[in-house]
């Protein structure tokens, strides 16, 4: 009976102290203080907007990436006159 009980009040400190530990986690990735609701709002619209404007300078990035790999290859094949092959 008196192990049942040892074992049962150490059950219940490691779930207090997991417990503990969550709240503590949720608590770091919170915010520090209450914010308006506008102020939220903005931000969630700042935070999609830089999104939209990282993602266009990548596809730009990766569309000149391949107009100058294009003028590369027409440039080795035309002009010197080396063949490439992909096999």
């Amino acid at each position: 009976m008196f192990s049942q009980l040892s074992q049962l009040s150490q059950l219940i400190e490691r779930t207090v102290s997991v417990a503990a530990t969550a709240q503590r986690w949720v608590a770091f990735w919170g915010p520090i203080t209450e914010t308006p609701v506008l102020v939220t709002l903005f931000v969630a619209l700042g935070s999609v907007l830089t999104l939209l404007l990282l993602t266009g300078i990548a596809a730009g990035s990766l569309a000149m990436l391949i107009i100058a790999l294009t003028a590369l290859y027409l440039l080795l094949t035309e002009v010197f006159g080396i063949s490439i092959e992909i096999s």
